[in-house]
């Protein structure tokens, strides 16, 4: 029985301990831009549908701004380009150069809008670095994290602070892995941000 409880114990930690890896190889391949890495750590299908999502978001929240305010100009044709952008966004080369850009492609991905041009160059390629997992490198990864827990038994969820912008992470257990799910990055307000998180586990489980 003794033998039976402290197996039991073993599983329940390495269960817990599980997405924590899944974390930090995650944080390996965006610091190295190893495209490899993050191509294996996210289910791009749900990622790609969560960046339209938030993308829509941020065109409802700038057209409502722009009825109200007759001198900030944004085309209704912009709509139709949130699917092109997030095609452009959910790619190993996108994720990576959000993570080590953020402030730069978020105001890329407005001008794109209010522009209504086509999203060409948005994710240039960042050069491949090798990193070294020691003290500095790895305590500066948990000085991003605001927060981080799972929500129920199948999702571990994180927020990050990357150069001043919050970031929202949420894996899923996927067999014997955990995969990213849903990336929400900040084009739209905080309580914009704030009602997609509340919506988006309604299509997590799909």
């Amino acid at each position: 029985m003794r033998k039976l409880s402290i197996a039991f114990c073993i599983l329940v930690l390495v269960y817990l301990i599980w997405p924590y890896i899944a974390l930090m190889k995650l944080y390996i391949g965006l610091e190295s831009a190893d495209k490899k890495i993050v191509m294996e750590e996210i289910h791009w299908p749900p990622i790609r549908k969560g960046i339209e999502k938030n993308l829509n978001h941020f065109v409802i929240e700038i057209l409502n701004k722009n009825l109200k305010q007759q001198n900030l100009q944004v085309s209704f044709s912009a709509v139709s380009l949130t699917r092109k952008i997030a095609d452009e966004i959910a790619t190993p080369e996108g994720i990576i150069y959000l993570y080590h850009n953020p402030n730069k492609y978020a105001d890329q991905i407005r001008k794109t809008f209010e522009k209504a041009t086509e999203p060409k160059q948005l994710s240039p390629t960042i050069k491949e670095k090798p990193l070294e997992l020691e003290g500095p490198n790895v305590s500066s990864l948990w000085k991003r994290i605001d927060y981080i827990f799972f929500t129920d038994f199948s999702h571990f969820q994180a927020s990050f602070n990357i150069k001043g912008k919050p970031f929202t992470i949420i894996w899923k257990r996927q067999g014997f892995d955990w995969k990213v799910v849903l990336l929400n990055f900040p084009l739209t307000s905080p309580a914009v941000q704030d009602r997609y998180m509340e919506k988006s586990s309604s299509y997590l489980d799909k």
